[in-house]
């Protein structure tokens, strides 16, 4: 392989696009596409299509390509006709309408299965239900195809037994492939559809959690990535699984290790939200944490972002708690970040009672932009926070799939030890760190205590 390397990371806010040199290992062009609100649910395919042809137009001349790799979102399903042209909108990863078996660990094949019950219509129609990045890695390469790590993982995607359980029809799923492996080249409808040459070689990337692990270079026992952008994940490499309720485990991007998560779906949506409801949408999220920051350190106004048991940092039928008439709008965002840096807390909290230790967090994704943000994060878990070079870590972990589909190196995870460089530090500040533990005890308590008063016949957490 030689020249340049482009590759997309497909997100429900944006798509983001990186134009890497192969021989530099940097990127030479970084651009990020806006796709706009989503609403929950139903998602017009078209959008990403568009956003990537509008990301190309802007592309730096590239008559060198040589390869393309592509990251995305996930569980997403999208019902695909045989002429490749999406039958109905994307059921997105977000979206609740799927059927999910008992014992069966799928997360696409109980949206494929609510298509099969809720709309034979459009499932007596579809020749395949693609996932997100993959359809449109189709778009590129031409052959129907989707990512998944190692055979340890493909229940998580699909296997015949899962098929099975589901009572889906086998011929209607794609063949599962590994990243890095070749999945055609682009041809006349690429040509056409978003203006590369015909030729490049097409490589599979993989899901966005995974693609930023390789990003992050989260891929030796013992290390720990932060991906935060409309949601976050903890996610910390192991080599051993865990059996614990309170985090998510599943196989790693490298086969044979384990990745343990704490899972935490609204915290940058959180954010979007409460900028948006302040009217402060032109106002730069540097200078807002800025200005939150320096408000002070008292705890009240507390923000809770839901008010039932369970998914404790999903965003519904949130509530402030303690809004006084002298308190603004940076009182009322410290609440909201204080919040968001306890979830992150909390989620640290649950993988050590899972016996999962962590010592530092490789932060990546938006809310990783933000060096005031990077900073409390770092005062309120009391971890030092360590930043990539490329903080859109998914657009790097694809840079490595293709490197190996290359042969460049023999696996994308060597890739990403290998070419991965970290250039900021945050160290916690020892008196913050201090205030923020006893903020936190204190928020926990109040919190619970709402919780009781609003639900007297449930459990205490």
């Amino acid at each position: 392989m030689s020249g340049h390397v482009l590759t997309f990371d497909i997100g429900t806010s944006s798509v983001k696009t990186g134009l890497f040199s192969r021989d530099r290992r940097t990127p030479r062009w970084l651009h990020r596409e806006p796709l706009g609100r989503a609403r929950d649910g139903e998602w017009v395919t078209e959008r990403w299509i568009r956003a990537l042809q509008a990301s190309l137009d802007q592309c730096p001349d590239v008559s060198d390509l040589e390869a393309v790799a592509l990251s995305g979102n996930g569980p997403t399903i999208i019902p695909v006709a045989e002429d490749g042209t999406p039958i109905e909108d994307a059921l997105l990863w977000m979206d609740t309408r799927e059927l999910r078996r008992k014992d069966q660990p799928s997360f696409f094949l109980p949206k494929v299965d609510w298509f099969r019950v809720h709309r034979p219509d459009v499932y007596d129609r579809t020749w395949q239900f693609m996932t997100c990045p993959e359809y449109l890695a189709c778009l590129f390469g031409g052959l129907s195809h989707t990512t998944s790590p190692s055979p340890e993982f493909d229940p998580y995607v699909w296997n015949d037994s899962g098929i099975r359980a589901y009572g889906v029809d086998r011929e209607r799923l794609p063949r599962i492939v590994r990243p890095g492996d070749p999945v055609g080249h682009t041809g006349e409808h690429c040509r056409r559809l978003f203006g590369l040459r015909e030729g490049v070689a097409v490589y599979a990337g993989g899901p966005d959690f995974l693609m930023s692990l390789l990003g992050t270079a989260t891929v030796r026992p013992g290390l720990t990535c932060d991906r935060a952008g409309t949601s976050e994940g903890i996610n910390h490499c192991q080599q051993h699984p865990t059996t614990s309720g309170e985090v998510r485990c599943l196989p790693h991007v490298v086969p044979g290790l384990w990745n343990v998560a704490g899972v935490l779906s609204s915290t940058g949506r959180i954010f979007d939200w409460f900028r948006r409801i302040s009217r402060q949408e032109s106002v730069g999220y540097e200078r807002m944490l800025a200005e939150i920051d320096s408000a002070g350190f008292e705890e009240e106004p507390y923000f809770f972002p839901s008010m039932h048991r369970g998914a404790t940092w999903e965003f519904s039928r949130g509530m402030f708690v303690g809004l006084r008439s002298d308190h603004g709008v940076a009182e009322m965002g410290r609440g909201v970040v204080h919040s968001i840096g306890y979830a992150v807390r909390q989620s640290i909290e649950s993988l050590r009672s899972a016996g999962s230790e962590v010592r530092e967090l490789r932060a990546c994704g938006g809310q990783a932009k933000n060096p005031v943000w990077n900073q409390i994060k770092s005062d309120i878990t009391g971890l030092p926070v360590t930043c990539p070079e490329v903080l859109d870590a998914e657009l790097v972990g694809a840079f490595c799939c293709a490197l190996a589909g290359g042969g460049e190196y023999a696996t994308p995870w060597e890739a990403s030890d290998r070419i991965v460089r970290f250039t900021e530090r945050y160290e916690p500040a020892s008196d913050r760190h201090r205030r923020f533990s006893t903020g936190y005890e204190s928020y926990l308590t109040i919190y619970e205590r709402f919780l009781a008063a609003l639900h007297p016949d449930e459990e205490s957490l």
